[in-house]
């Protein structure tokens, strides 16, 4: 017990419990019904003078108007805590992340050259089935390559911006014209039916080999191809690709793409594998191997992300050719299963940490957290919980964030960490990283691998690293092939790099930094 002279007084407790307050960087007060009784300096400091009537706590975020009638974003982070049954209010500024998702959101869905939105946007607008998307096209310029050399990057963005704005010339109320990466374009169609849709392709082409674009003294002519789809599936973007690359192949001005296609040699193709797939989890020929991550300040290997391959006929085989057969077969949790039982078992006796991937439809397995649980308590040698990374890809996939969240909240319970993959890929949902408890933001391969040419990549790519800091994240580059990638990566502020400039995935960790 402490002796009375270590005691505060009464007087001196109120004046600590102040100072404390006072220090907190976060809005506090004291309200009744229509008055505010006390706040402390953060409070003072911005919005003196603010009507409390004017405040919706009902609401999980407010945007409150400060005494120079800026407007600030803030979330409620505590609202159950009384002092003689009145209600004291946490309120967190957040305007400075909100800002931060506006900005990533214009350069993850707009073309930086044309202003027009791009494919990520394109991918986001086929799952609202309130536009009505019907049919796609995607033109591609013939000889923009040849244009770029001859005249320069200069006449070169010049050419794009001006096919762009005669394209768009075109187009009726029902059409929208986006940018992809390079000299491509693709129209969505929302109300001409095939036969007008096909027709109104045809005239564009026309018109833009017809077209002289004029640059100073020159004039450039231009040509251009397209793939067109009508497909009543979701798979409108991938058929009208491979509509295009066909009538690439075939030398034809356009080709369309509709259902009734042959697909015998597809159909094939995935009893082939679905029957090699079940073979191999039957035989444990489903293997795991490993890429190193290495700490961008210490230059050694920090953690390993744990990637599944397969054994067919003593080869190791890609994932590219038996996961999407997985999903679509049911057997995706049973090889997510394997990897994690496997990567357990491999750095049990590690002190490395270690990175696996999990979806949505592993998460909302019902069984799922329970066999994680099963594994800590198998292999928990050396605390592997504190040690595993669970990498979420944040997709089209996830139907419910609640079962998400919660999730995230069962696993964070047993002391593992969690990562969002792919992040800056366009499915990418800025307000849930806000929510969501992460640890980690792992940036999409497609901005890493263009970050040395693409100004877009990179400014993309340096504001998910200021975001990420904002909410004290760590960050991942993936896709890290070269050494100037690296030098970026690195300058940016970027915390870990994973790629083939350090170690291509491998067949068991190393103890050796790279």
């Amino acid at each position: 017990m402490l002796a009375k002279s270590n005691l505060l007084t009464i007087s001196e407790e109120r004046d600590f419990s102040k100072l404390m307050i006072d220090a907190i960087n976060c809005s506090v007060f004291l309200t009744d019904t229509n008055s505010i009784l006390y706040y402390n300096y953060s409070f003072d400091n911005s919005f003196y003078g603010v009507d409390i009537e004017d405040i919706d706590f009902s609401n999980e975020t407010h945007i409150i108007y400060n005494r120079l009638k800026e407007p600030h974003t803030f979330k409620i982070i505590n609202t159950s805590n009384t002092h003689n049954g009145r209600p004291i209010y946490i309120l967190k500024d957040i305007s400075k992340e909100i800002e931060q998702e506006k900005l990533l959101n214009v350069f993850l869905h707009l073309d930086s050259l044309t202003g027009l939105p791009n494919r990520s946007k394109l991918i986001n607008d086929l799952k609202n089935s309130a536009l009505h998307i019907l049919s796609l096209a995607i033109i591609d310029l013939k000889d923009f390559k040849e244009i770029n050399d001859f005249y320069g990057n200069q006449i070169g963005d010049f050419i794009l911006k001006s096919v762009a704005n005669f394209i768009q010339s075109m187009l009726g109320e029902g059409q929208s014209l986006y940018k992809f990466h390079a000299d491509t374009y693709c129209i969505a169609n929302s109300t001409l039916n095939q036969e007008e849709f096909t027709s109104l392709v045809q005239y564009i082409l026309e018109k833009i080999d017809e077209e002289v674009f004029h640059y100073d003294q020159y004039e450039i002519d231009t040509r251009a191809i397209a793939g067109i789809s009508f497909s009543s599936q979701n798979n409108k973007l991938i058929t009208a690709d491979l509509a295009l690359q066909s009538a690439k192949k075939s030398n034809k001005n356009y080709l369309v793409f509709y259902d009734e296609l042959d697909n015998i040699e597809e159909y094939k193709n995935n009893m082939t594998w679905t029957k090699k797939l079940k073979t191999a989890l039957a035989e444990d020929k489903i293997v795991v191997y490993f890429q190193p991550l290495v700490d961008n300040k210490t230059l050694r290997v920090a953690k390993y992300e744990c990637l599944v391959r397969m054994i067919d006929e003593n080869k190791i085989i890609s994932p590219f050719f038996f996961l999407d057969i997985a999903k679509k077969t049911n057997q995706y949790t049973k090889l997510t299963k394997v990897v994690i039982q496997k990567a357990f078992m491999a750095f049990e006796y590690l002190s490395f940490d270690f990175s696996v991937n999990v979806s949505y439809d592993d998460i909302e397995d019902e069984t799922f957290i329970d066999f994680i649980k099963q594994m800590i308590l198998k292999y928990n040698a050396h605390d592997i919980a504190k040690r595993v990374v669970f990498e979420i890809l944040e997709d089209q996939s996830i139907k419910n964030y609640d079962i998400l969240s919660h999730f995230i909240k069962e696993v964070k319970a047993l002391g593992c960490k969690v990562a969002i993959d792919d992040f800056g890929s366009g499915y990418s949902n800025f307000e849930h990283i806000i929510k969501m408890n992460v640890d980690y933001l792992k940036i999409d391969a497609s901005l890493i691998k263009n970050i040395v040419k693409d100004e877009n990549s990179y400014k993309v790519t340096k504001t998910i690293v200021d975001f990420a800091k904002s909410l004290n994240l760590k960050t991942i580059a993936e896709y890290v092939e070269s050494e100037e990638i690296f030098n970026i990566t690195k300058d940016l502020g970027i915390d870990y790099s994973q790629g083939y400039y350090f170690s291509p995935p491998i067949s068991s960790p190393e103890l050796e930094s790279c």
